[in-house]
């Protein structure tokens, strides 16, 4: 009898643990400094690198802001001065967030390694390394290209918060939506990883004036 009740009980906690696991490898945004965390996203497929700007250069960059509230951003290479987070170059913005807290300013841009568009089919989550300033409020974003099969429509990621370092940025494309304010509206409201265009960052409004820094942008 004590041997039947001690089975009962191991089965129902593998089934509580198993099922625990499931959620916590899933669903949260992971801003982890880039320490290893047993319940970081596991690639299924081999990663697909975006881009790691050591070409020298940021293709199709491109910047936008609340002119209304006084935003600006420019989006470049990183100076000499600059510290990468790997290798001798990453992607560097100079920007002012204004003073309207609806929104400040946004920039993005394209693979240095893709056409217009990197195809990251059946990949589950976006990485990347970014360093905004201490408490600056920001979230990335992924466009599709209107190539391969891709829309146009334009999709948000979870927000996040700069810690004023180099902090490793994770989150699972199903945990985007859909942009109602800019791209297709007319699409298949579906992230079409097949044509995977423009990855950016846009930063709240508010947020007073800055740099941020990101590199090395895959898709596992």
């Amino acid at each position: 009898m004590k041997k039947t009740i001690a089975i009962i009980i191991a089965a129902f906690a593998a089934i509580l643990i198993s099922s625990c696991a499931g959620v916590l490898t899933l669903k949260t945004p992971v801003i982890s400094g880039g320490k290893i965390d047993t319940n970081a996203y596991v690639a299924k497929k081999p990663p697909v690198l975006f881009d790691d700007f050591e070409a020298g250069t940021v293709v199709g960059a491109y910047s936008y802001a609340n002119t209304a509230g006084g935003a600006s951003a420019k989006l470049t290479i990183s100076d000499p001065t600059d510290t990468a987070h790997a290798g001798k170059y990453c992607a560097k913005v100079v920007f002012d967030s204004g003073t309207n807290a609806d929104w400040g300013c946004g920039f993005g841009c394209q693979s240095t390694y893709g056409s217009g568009f990197i195809d990251a089919t059946d990949r589950e989550y976006i990485s990347m390394w970014i360093k905004a300033p201490e408490n600056v409020g920001f979230y990335v974003f992924v466009n599709e290209a209107t190539a391969n099969g891709g829309d146009g429509e334009f999709w948000n990621g979870p927000h996040a918060t700069g810690s004023g370092k180099w902090e490793l940025y994770e989150a699972p494309l199903d945990e985007f939506t859909r942009n109602i304010y800019s791209g297709n509206q007319g699409g298949n409201n579906t992230m079409d990883l097949a044509a995977l265009g423009t990855v950016g960052i846009q930063i709240d409004g508010s947020m007073g004036k800055g740099e941020l820094l990101f590199d090395d942008i895959w898709f596992k």
